[in-house]
C-alpha cells in the first residue's frame, strides 16, 4: 500500500513513535513514512527497499531472523491474517518487545480467501481471521494486554451500513510479566 492509503485508512490516529522502531511486513517502508518514524527496521520477504530504513529480507512466516534489539515501538499491520500461525510470530515479537514498549496491530475482518504470491512462496490470501474476543484472549495468553484503539469500516462514507472491517490493537506487555523478569 502507498503512504495516501495508510493516511486514510489510519485517520483520526496518531501512533506514538518511541525508538527503536520495528515493522514487521513493512514493504516498501510506506506505513512508516505516513506514522512520521524517522528511521526503523523492517523484516519483510519482498526486499523493496527504502533507503530511510534499515531492511532485513526474510520468511518472517516461518521464525523471524536473530535481532539482538528490544524495540519501543512495532508494528505489525494487516500481516497477521495472512499466516497460518500467526501466535507464533507474535510469541516471538513479545520477546522483542521492550518492558515499557507497545506493539501496534491491525487485523482486517475479512472473508478467508487464497492466492498465490506470483513466485508461489506465500499464500496472500487471509488464512486467520478472529473477533475482537478472541484476538484479545490469544494476545492475553501469550502475555499481552490488548487495548483497541481503532475500529474501522471498509468504505468511508458510503450511503448503506457495513460492519467494521477492522481492528487496531495496541499490545503492551502485562504488569505480572513484566515482574516476573
Amino acid at each position: 500500500m502507498d503512504k495516501e492509503t495508510y493516511a486514510q485508512r489510519y485517520e483520526g490516529y496518531k501512533f506514538p513513535i518511541n525508538y527503536p522502531v520495528l515493522d514487521i511486513g513493512g514493504f516498501d517502508g510506506s506505513f512508516l513514512e505516513c506514522v512520521g518514524a524517522t528511521n526503523g527496521t523492517i523484516i519483510d520477504m519482498t526486499g523493496k527497499q527504502n533507503k530511510n530504513y534499515n531492511y532485513i529480507t526474510a520468511d518472517f512466516s516461518k521464525k523471524l531472523p536473530e535481532i539482538n534489539t528490544q524495540f519501543k515501538t512495532i508494528f505489525i499491520t494487516e500481516v497477521l491474517e495472512h499466516l497460518r500461525n500467526p501466535l507464533y510470530l507474535m510469541g516471538q515479537v513479545y520477546d522483542l518487545l521492550d518492558d515499557n514498549g507497545s506493539c501496534f496491530i491491525s487485523v482486517p475482518y475479512t472473508e478467508l480467501n487464497t492466492c498465490k504470491h506470483s513466485a508461489g512462496k506465500w499464500d496472500l490470501g487471509h488464512v486467520s481471521r478472529w473477533t475482537l474476543k478472541e484476538i484479545t484472549q490469544q494476545m492475553q495468553k501469550i502475555g499481552f494486554k490488548g487495548e483497541v484503539i481503532q475500529t474501522r469500516r471498509r468504505f468511508k462514507n458510503t450511503a448503506f451500513w457495513l460492519p467494521h472491517c477492522w481492528i487496531v490493537l495496541k499490545l503492551t506487555k502485562s504488569q505480572s510479566d513484566k515482574k516476573k523478569k
